[in-house]
């Protein structure tokens, strides 16, 4: 029996989902992404970083603590993301975060950072973007 999401956390699904898509929808927009396909930007561990670090900071937008049902929000976001479950993609994610990898920690900070200036109308994120161009370089 899975348990329901109160309505701050189904905010932070709500917004992940559309962060993701919203930057979806500007890669389709435009020249052909060099990552085929886009979604294997989120098997980096800067990619994966940048996901839970957007779901994080949505999370704080939202008052909802980060903790596991957070943790099974940024695996429903991933798996939105790639359209199909992702698995293996959180789990390691998981072990990364554990680890205290550096390019993980990097993204993580990035896609926190992003996704609070979203929250806040502040500005339109472009991580995906350049992680979808190859162009995770233009992040650092």
């Amino acid at each position: 029996m899975s348990t329901p999401l109160s309505s701050g956390q189904q905010a932070v699904l709500d917004g992940a989902v559309r962060f993701v898509r919203d930057q979806a929808g500007r890669v389709a927009e435009t020249d052909r992404p060099t990552v085929d396909p886009p979604e294997a930007a989120f098997g980096t561990p800067f990619g994966l970083g940048y996901l839970f670090g957007a779901v994080d900071a949505l999370c704080q937008a939202n008052g909802v603590a980060f903790d596991g049902m957070a943790l099974a929000i940024f695996a429903l976001t991933l798996d939105q993301a790639v359209g199909r479950p992702a698995d293996a993609l959180r789990r390691q994610a998981l072990d990364l975060e554990a680890a205290g990898d550096a390019d993980f920690a990097r993204g993580r900070r990035w896609g926190g950072n992003e996704a609070t200036g979203w929250a806040r109308g502040q500005h339109e994120p472009v991580g995906l973007v350049h992680l979808a161009h190859g162009d995770e370089h233009r992040m650092q």
